[in-house]
């Protein structure tokens, strides 16, 4: 290698050297203070387009998993004053019972029992109206799905989150098969009553079993039959008629599931069949909502649950007639919540009113009450419709505690729970690409620091070469040869 003075390559080599190794140390260092691996676009640009996009959607899913502990809290509000309507509705119910013991209650305590049922209703009303969570009513029927039936034989009784707001004009209702209750009517006369012995199990299992003594009358044997009847709270009408001497058992509700059995002691008489049951059954309404499928629940038509428009949609009706039963029109007004990161991901509330006079809908009675607030207990038919009416209510409410508890249960926690893991596992994915190996960039910094210093060394050794020329050229001076060279 030939001593050059004007150009010190090994000098260029060294300090080259010593920039590279500064800035791998001064990268360590960054990577070490930061705890990141990559802190800009060129320490690994595809690593840090992913990176960023992985900690978007952390962002999102950890927000998504805030809304979905935030909907948690709103719907267990609203559960919880769901059970105490439910404790209302059930004391209603008792007072309903107390109130139809006709021998053991007079109109005094009929009285005191309709001032207790008064406060009940007016409970239900007061949850009703002022359960809130924040500044949102949540069971007045503003956060939920509202409906109005075009005439007196149709009534609303609820819509889901699924069912679509309607037209102006409403869903057509059209009414294929009328519901039916179970009924019997047979021939009694007073030879048939005499020494008869009839069994009547109800569909709920409630059971009487009355004799007719030799020589008592038919009329008589029925009126035993009917206080036997209303004694053990049995949803059943028994009627007889001393001209046409018929006697009619016939159940209060529309509907295959509200039946009855009866047994008879005599051949021919009530039943074909002395000592074999026979049953009597009801039948369920058939018809359509919106020209699309609904199911029959005795006088009740709820639209198939995979209806596009009106899944959930129950009507009721109180009509005679086959055909066009007119229309219903519905307002949806359920909460949306943002269960996800991405833009469709969310989930429906329906929260409907739990007011008074929107529960106990759609009952036939005869004492002509629409809805629980109407309600009376001043006579022993009145206690019996509204008997209905609360088991109805009762029906509906429970409905409604079972749609919020699924929906608790079986969405809000299980997203939570998605979302959590899902949370995890991202930040897992983003940490790997991302974050420093702690242990891998203390042996670089390590590494670098002892070449910056080699490096270093390197560049002052390499800047001697041009003393060393000089020191040459001062030696040559002092024995002669420069002189030698200058004379010549």
């Amino acid at each position: 290698m030939p001593l050059e003075m004007k150009h010190n390559i090994a000098s260029l080599n060294a300090i080259n050297h010593l920039e590279v190794a500064q800035n791998e140390l001064s990268t360590s260092l960054s990577r070490l203070s930061s705890g990141q691996r990559i802190n800009g676009g060129a320490d690994d640009p595809s690593g840090l387009v992913i990176s960023e996009g992985l900690r978007a959607q952390i962002a999102s899913v950890e927000q998504a998993l805030q809304n979905s502990e935030f909907s948690l809290s709103l719907v267990q509000t609203a559960e919880g004053a769901l059970v105490e309507v439910n404790n209302l509705l059930i004391e209603m119910r008792q007072l309903a019972t107390t109130a139809a013991n006709e021998g053991a209650t007079d109109f005094s305590a009929l009285l005191a029992l309709q001032f207790q049922i008064r406060n009940a209703i007016e409970g239900i009303d007061r949850v009703s109206q002022f359960t809130r969570f924040g500044n949102k009513n949540l069971l007045d029927g503003s956060q939920g799905a509202t409906g109005t039936a075009g005439n007196e034989e149709l009534v609303f009784l609820k819509a889901s989150s699924k069912t679509i707001a309607s037209p102006i004009s409403g869903y057509d209702v059209d009414i294929n098969e009328l519901p039916l209750r179970a009924s019997l009517t047979e021939d009694l006369d007073d030879d048939d009553a005499a020494g008869l012995q009839i069994t009547l199990e109800e569909e709920d299992g409630a059971t009487i079993r009355v004799r007719n003594p030799e020589g008592a009358t038919a009329a008589g044997f029925a009126n035993r039959l009917q206080k036997s009847a209303l004694a053990a709270n049995m949803n059943l009408d028994i009627r007889y008629d001393i001209d046409d001497e018929e006697l009619t058992i016939e159940h209060r509700e529309y509907g295959l599931a509200k039946g009855f059995t009866v047994v008879s002691t005599k051949d021919g008489v009530i039943v074909d069949d002395a000592y074999e049951p026979e049953l009597f059954l009801g039948q369920d309404i058939e018809g359509t909502i919106g020209d699309e499928p609904a199911d029959g629940d005795g006088a009740i038509l709820t639209g198939d649950f995979n209806n596009k428009k009106t899944s959930g949609l129950s009507i009721a009706f109180l009509g005679d007639s086959t055909g066009g039963a007119g229309s219903v029109t519905v307002a949806q007004n359920a909460l949306k919540f943002q269960s996800g990161p991405s833009a469709d991901e969310n989930i429906l509330i329906a929260l409907n009113s739990t007011h008074s006079t929107v529960l106990g809908r759609g009952v036939d009675n005869t004492s002509g009450f629409e809805n629980l607030s109407q309600i009376r207990l001043t006579s022993t038919q009145e206690a019996i419709d509204a008997i209905r009416l609360v088991d109805e209510a009762l029906d509906q409410l429970l409905s409604m505690r079972g749609q919020l508890g699924s929906l608790q249960k079986h969405t809000l926690e299980t997203n939570i729970s998605v979302l959590r893991n899902t949370a995890e596992n991202l930040t897992a994915a983003e940490s790997s690409i991302r974050d420093t190996d702690m242990a891998l960039e203390m042996a670089n910094f390590t590494k670098n620091q002892i070449i910056t210093e080699t490096a270093a060394a390197a560049v002052a050794q390499s800047n001697q070469t041009a003393t060393r020329v000089l020191q040459l050229l001062f030696n040559n001076k002092a024995n002669g040869h420069w002189s030698f060279y200058r004379d010549n």
